[in-house]
């Protein structure tokens, strides 16, 4: 599951809303500005009325009407310093032209000065201009070029292909991926063993390329396989039943004259290649949106509540077990990426180091753990009437409250609130590929697989039927009916660890 390119084509005006807007408030203020000027320079009235009002709609108008005339905003991205500056100048020149032809048609030519219309347009100029260099670089250094935000990238090719394919997916300026590892069809195990190319190195051939992206942070892959039609089919197949996404190499961006889409399969540009894209699934852009805002609002809610129940919990935790009333542990987010995952601690300091001696005990297949009556909980050598563990661990971990602390995560953007549940890196150490879709998204708090009780869930494929069927079903309303079930089953006690 993916949202939609946001460079993608049929979008220049969404992708480019912060310009749009940037652009919109400059130049009212530079009107503002500019009949502050006048009244300076000349002492003259300084009203804001209605004649006001209607230049800085007519303004608007101008910005409007700019857009079907011109495409101002078409890579502006990659423009250099000076390109830009020509660039809004023709801008500017072109929306004062038709501000003129607007005014004249309008028989509005006395309401503004012919001055102070020129100083509005020298204003917008010089602010718009720093504007655009400054946020330019704001975004490159920050957003597309932060390691946050980049992808990591391995390539199929062949060997004789390799320095030509690398050469290419590394020229594009606004790339946000890295090449990690490079993958030969033709693999000498002892010619090619630790071979280095100029950003990446070759890792190994087919099989380890599958393997590679069990078990490794790999968000995308890209195939380069002119001549071999059907194995990049098979490798389409491998990773798109993995969750991740594919790119085929069509041609170089020189040669290439015709493009399509499809609802899961477009035509983008990758480096200095247009390749054919292939995802599992793709998402409108408004419903991933969405989605972050309902993280972002729940996270808050969450977090809230998180610090209270910490407030309380934590001396009751500290008195029976000395140590961090948080603990982080090192799990597997989407795409394979490492995050932190934060949770309130229930169980003993040492619970890592015994669980190696309760293996045996695992009543899941291995690829998670889970026991009856575990010892390493917290109080869980306290009793009930009926036998069962009643410490402040086993209370903590009946009723979620341990959960809670990994709100903070869904406002870092670690996790969603719904998702599918993080592995601990050994678990994910033992998945086959087939496991891997489960990371194809975000992790998630709660999921398919909790509503549809997990304590009695014992087969791991299951959970990943589960979480499949999630992602191949999401919508905005199958995150809030989850939510919804998750708050009645916590308030029931149902189905916890």
């Amino acid at each position: 599951m993916s949202l939609q390119r946001k460079y993608s084509k049929g979008m220049s005006f969404t992708k480019h809303f912060d310009f749009i807007i940037s652009d919109f408030l400059i130049l009212e203020f530079s009107y503002f500005l500019g009949v502050l000027w006048y009244h300076y320079a000349f002492g003259k009235a300084l009203v804001f009325g209605e004649k006001f009002n209607q230049q800085c709609i007519l303004l608007f108008f101008c910005l409007v009407v700019t857009f079907t005339v011109s495409k101002p905003y078409k890579n502006i991205l990659k423009r250099d310093k000076w390109a830009e500056i020509a660039a809004v100048f023709r801008h500017a020149f072109i929306m004062g032209m038709i501000g003129i032809l607007l005014m004249y048609m309008l028989k509005d030519t006395t309401s503004t000065s012919r001055l102070t219309f020129a100083v509005t347009w020298a204003f917008y100029f010089l602010i718009e201009t720093a504007f655009r260099l400054v946020w330019k670089r704001v975004i490159r250094n920050y957003i597309i070029h932060h390691p946050a935000s980049r992808r990591q990238d391995i390539v199929l090719t062949s060997r004789d292909r390799s320095g030509m394919i690398e050469n290419n997916l590394g020229l594009y300026i606004l790339r946000n991926y890295d090449i990690v590892g490079v993958f030969f069809v033709d693999y000498d195990s002892v010619k090619d063993k630790n071979a280095q190319l100029k950003q990446s190195s070759v890792i190994g051939g087919v099989e380890q390329m599958v393997d590679f992206a069990t078990h490794n942070w790999v968000d995308e892959v890209i195939l380069d396989l002119p001549n071999n039609r059907s194995l990049a089919i098979k490798m389409e197949d491998t990773f798109s039943a993995m969750g991740i996404t594919t790119h085929h190499t069509v041609a170089l961006l020189d040669n290439f004259n015709n493009s399509s889409s499809g609802k899961s399969t477009f035509v983008e540009k990758l480096g200095n290649y247009i390749v054919v894209t292939h995802e599992t699934r793709e998402i409108p852009e408004y419903q991933i949106v969405f989605k972050r805002l309902l993280d972002l609002v729940g996270g808050l809610i969450g977090s809230l509540f998180a610090c209270i129940i910490i407030l309380i919990i934590g001396p009751m935790i500290k008195r029976q077990s000395p140590g961090p009333i948080i603990f982080s542990q090192e799990r597997v987010g989407k795409n394979g990426k490492p995050f932190k995952m934060y949770k309130i601690r229930s169980m003993y300091i040492d619970a890592e180091e015994k669980k190696q001696d309760l293996l045996s005990q695992n009543k899941m297949d291995g690829m998670m753990f889970k026991m009856d009556d575990d010892p390493r909980i917290i109080g869980s050598e306290k009793k009930d009437k009926n036998g069962n563990p009643s410490g402040i661990g086993n209370f903590i971990r009946r009723t979620s409250l341990d959960e809670f602390p990994q709100f903070f995560n869904v406002l870092k953007g670690d996790m969603s609130i719904v998702g599918t549940r993080p592995p601990t890196m050994d678990e994910w150490n033992q998945y086959s590929p087939q496991h891997r879709i489960r990371l194809s998204i975000k992790p998630g708090i709660t999921g398919l697989w909790q509503i549809s009780g997990r304590s009695k869930i014992t087969d791991f494929d299951q959970v990943v039927a589960l979480d499949t069927e999630y992602i191949d079903s999401w919508t905005v309303g199958l995150d809030l009916k989850i939510i919804g079930k998750t708050i009645t089953k916590v308030l029931k006690r149902d189905g916890a660890e």
